[in-house]
């Protein structure tokens, strides 16, 4: 049971990610079929499929985080003393975490006044707001993934001893 819940915490976005990816093709499949074997699209599949893809892109990003595998430009840190690396490398995650933080912040602004104006969805009708959850709790799960990484370089990586 602790090896699942300990695999569940290290792989959990990209077990969502997979997820998503496998009912957005499914709904994507679906819709295709129906709409060229009965002439029938299934009209909200593309609000599903569109929400989908913002929470995957930010699993994604939590992913690469946590693997370090996130876009960047390693041409001059590769250049770079052990030291310097080491410090632009903090830097840069400083900067990420400034950056999800702003971002989940806006869109918990964003999500806060679309529960106050009761905005919904076009095709099925749902509060938009259930769709806009994604940007700040996404970015959250961002920041806990580059806390959590950032806390391994400190206690393992130390250039300057």
């Amino acid at each position: 049971m602790k090896s699942i819940v300990t695999w569940l915490a290290t792989h959990l976005e990209e077990l969502l990610g997979a997820c998503l990816l496998g009912a957005m093709a499914v709904l994507a499949m679906a819709n295709v079929l129906t709409r060229y074997l009965i002439d029938l699209p299934i009209a909200f599949t593309e609000e599903l499929e569109v929400n989908a893809m913002v929470w995957m892109t930010l699993f994604g990003a939590a992913a690469a985080f946590r693997k370090k595998r996130h876009l960047r430009l390693t041409f001059f840190l590769q250049n770079l003393p052990a030291r310097g690396r080491w410090f632009i490398e903090r830097f840069t995650s400083l900067c990420a975490v400034i950056l999800f933080a702003c971002l989940g912040y806006l869109g918990w602004l964003q999500l806060l006044d679309e529960r106050l104006l009761g905005i919904t969805s076009e095709s099925l009708g749902y509060p938009q707001w259930i769709y806009t959850v994604a940007i700040p709790a996404g970015a959250v799960l961002v920041i806990i993934r580059i806390i959590i990484v950032e806390i391994t370089a400190w206690q393992s990586e130390r250039p300057w001893a």
